[in-house]
């Protein structure tokens, strides 16, 4: 594939990311993407920040995580606590408390809506953590910034526009780093999970993404569901060559597609 055949891949939805029948709730969308991160905080609420607006909430208080799958399934349920749609005026109870995931999957729906090449990519923030001593467990999106001609990425949880620097490591390169022992993997994770088996992890869910099949936090391929001491060095292997695609997915879309098909405990089908 071209840039331009890569391009147009990402401007097309995927399963999780079609509003299907709910398309027409887009149509007045904010054209800038600070104007979409601003829009998109006011349908969700980080399950990290309930704390802060929980006096204003109802039966709503906990992780809804596990409830939806997809775009269409978010919507769905937005449409149900307020029937004026996707609105800046929707009061925190109507909301739904997602996490980073959900955020960025919303915002790659929006996007292909208005036709913008955009896709989910998963790794680690550091400026999630405390004193930015560690790195946080996140999902982001990067968006094609045609007037620039490169990719810029957006945090719709954060609303940050433009990530720039390292204080945002795409799986794949925490993995490469850590294997070269440039970095200690415990430094990586969230809450009581840190180490190699998490870099591991959102590794997968990265290549996932960056072909279209948006994974959730639980959805494991069978790669991932190994202890990484039992991991053999095809495995280790394996897992090498996929990050080192993906320092560079345009360049190496068709290399990680086969790496994918060929390679089953790369796969999830549940």
């Amino acid at each position: 594939m071209n840039k331009s055949q890569v391009l147009q891949f990402y401007t097309e939805y995927t399963p999780n990311t079609d509003p299907f029948s709910l398309r027409y709730l887009f149509d007045e969308l904010p054209s800038d993407l600070s104007g979409l991160c601003q829009l998109i905080k006011c349908q969700l609420i980080h399950p990290a920040t309930v704390k802060k607006v929980r006096h204003l909430l109802t039966s709503y208080t906990k992780n809804e995580d596990e409830k939806f799958y997809t775009v269409q399934d978010m919507l769905e349920a937005l449409v149900e606590r307020n029937a004026n749609g996707i609105i800046n005026e929707r009061l925190p109870r109507e909301r739904l408390i997602l996490s980073c995931r959900y955020h960025s999957l919303l915002l790659i729906s929006m996007l292909r809506s208005l036709g913008v090449p955009v896709r989910c990519r998963v790794g680690f923030a550091r400026y999630l953590s405390e004193h930015q001593l560690k790195y946080i467990d996140h999902w982001i999106c990067e968006v094609w910034n045609e007037g620039e001609s490169r990719w810029i990425r957006v945090d719709p949880d954060m609303e940050i526009v433009d990530l720039q620097g390292d204080d945002f490591l795409l799986a794949g390169g925490a993995w490469l780093m850590a294997r070269d022992k440039e970095i200690n993997p415990q430094l990586f994770g969230v809450k009581k999970s840190w180490g190699m088996h998490y870099i591991r992890n959102n590794l997968c869910y990265d290549l996932h993404a960056v072909l279209g099949r948006e994974l959730r936090y639980w959805d494991y391929p069978p790669i991932c569901q190994k202890g990484i001491e039992d991991m053999d060095f095809e495995e280790l292997q394996l897992l090498d060559e996929v990050s080192m695609y993906l320092q560079d997915p345009d360049e190496h879309f068709e290399l990680l597609q086969a790496l994918f098909l060929e390679n089953v405990p790369l796969q999830f089908n549940g």
